[in-house]
């Protein structure tokens, strides 16, 4: 998204997200200010009645559903110099989401949050991007200040019995417009949509500069064609490549893509991270269908070598219902492995070692990485934004 194309308007309101939260805003209000939320657009009493907005914000969601992300900012746009309203800009959050840019769409919409709490969804969307992003605390700490003010709001009622049974797949009315939280189907090079009968099989990681993806071997068994989807909805045939013995023997596979998906320039950890080195794993829940999905982050603390075949203890909790095939990455950003079954019910780590060589720009780079100096963490959102590029859906068809 070209961001000489966002107005005045949308970057003062970023501005005002970076210094206020949901709960700032109804402290400014007891303390006696006048804040965002209490000021009413003057025109809001017409929006019934402008058949040009409503023009405007439809061709922003057709443009949004097929692909065309600048499109839809400057439709929403256009639809935001006319009202100062929630849904133009949970549109734009989605829009940035769309584009990969995980922390412009975060700081956004805590603004939308913060100034329009008559919309209890755009606290609830406010909520759901925090809580993928791996800020769970900070995620039901939004989500119960939206219930506060509005306990019998659909869609906050759904989220947070989402948040209540520990699932990361949305539903109902959580894919509705204008905060539907999830990404559009956006087949790549004009390729058909996916089949009726295709689901989620396993998660996946993209390597090779985009070109390949590593996959686990046994959920791709059966399938007579594979499909790979990122977290920006991105989505393109695959098939199956060569793999190499000692990845067969790990229990993965290689596919190669129709379409090469932009990975985002991440690189490859230089090295194997020691046991207790900080880690975060980007990955999905698996679902019963090939609805598109936001990756989940959760973070801890790597493993130690298990002494099998090179594998690892992946050290980091996830929730039960996360595939395997999920990314993980250093505490600066690098793709450090992928997650495998275990034993014993445990979740395991094939380390970048063992696949470095099916990435043409990597090889020749061996070792132990050192422990990292004080103050190199990546930040966490940052890590995320990273994360929707490579970490895949992988999807199946009998």
């Amino acid at each position: 998204m070209r961001r000489t194309r966002l107005c005045a308007v949308r970057c003062a309101v970023v501005a005002l997200a970076a210094l206020a939260s949901v709960a700032d805003v109804r402290a400014d209000a007891v303390a006696g200010e006048r804040p965002a939320a209490h000021v009413t657009d003057p025109r809001a009493a017409g929006v019934a009645h402008m058949p040009e907005r409503d023009a405007l914000l439809n061709r922003a969601e057709q443009a949004l559903a097929g692909g065309d992300t600048d499109g839809a900012v400057l439709a929403f746009e256009q639809a935001a110099g006319m009202l100062h309203a929630a849904d133009t800009e949970m549109g734009l959050v989605r829009a940035s989401m769309q584009a990969g840019d995980y922390r412009h769409a975060l700081a956004f919409c805590a603004h939308t949050a913060g100034a329009h709490l008559d919309a209890a969804a755009a606290g609830a969307l406010y909520a759901w991007l925090l809580r993928v992003g791996g800020q769970d605390a900070a995620a039901r700490r939004v989500l119960d200040d939206a219930w506060a003010h509005a306990p019998q709001d659909p869609v906050v009622m759904a989220t947070r019995r989402a948040f209540e049974t520990d699932t990361f797949q949305t539903s109902g009315v959580m894919l509705d417009l204008p905060h539907r939280m999830a990404p559009h189907a956006l087949m790549q090079g004009g390729q058909a949509p996916l089949p009726m009968g295709a689901r989620m099989v396993a998660g996946g990681a993209l390597i090779d500069g985009g070109r390949r993806a590593l996959v686990p071997a046994a959920a791709i068994e059966g399938a007579g064609r594979l499909w790979v989807r990122n977290g920006v909805g991105q989505a393109t045939e695959v098939s199956r490549d060569v793999t190499p013995d000692r990845l067969q023997a790990q229990g993965l596979a290689v596919l190669l893509l129709a379409q090469p998906l932009a990975d985002g320039g991440i690189a490859l950890a230089p090295r194997d991270a020691f046991a207790g080195s900080p880690g975060r794993v980007v990955g999905y829940e698996l679902a019963a269908d090939a609805t598109p999905a936001w990756p989940a982050l959760h973070q801890g603390f790597l493993g130690a070598f298990d002494g099998t075949a090179g594998l690892r203890q992946l050290g980091i909790d996830l929730p039960g219902k996360t595939s395997g095939g999920a990314v993980v990455l250093d505490a600066t950003g690098r793709l450090a492995g992928i997650t495998l079954p275990g034993t014993a019910g445990a979740t395991a780590m094939l380390p970048v070692s063992m696949f470095r060589d099916l990435d043409r720009a990597a090889t020749g780079q061996t070792g132990t990485a050192p422990p990292l100096a004080p103050g190199m963490r990546m930040p966490i959102d940052e890590t995320y934004e990273r994360g929707l590029k490579i970490a895949l859906q992988v999807l199946g068809l009998p």
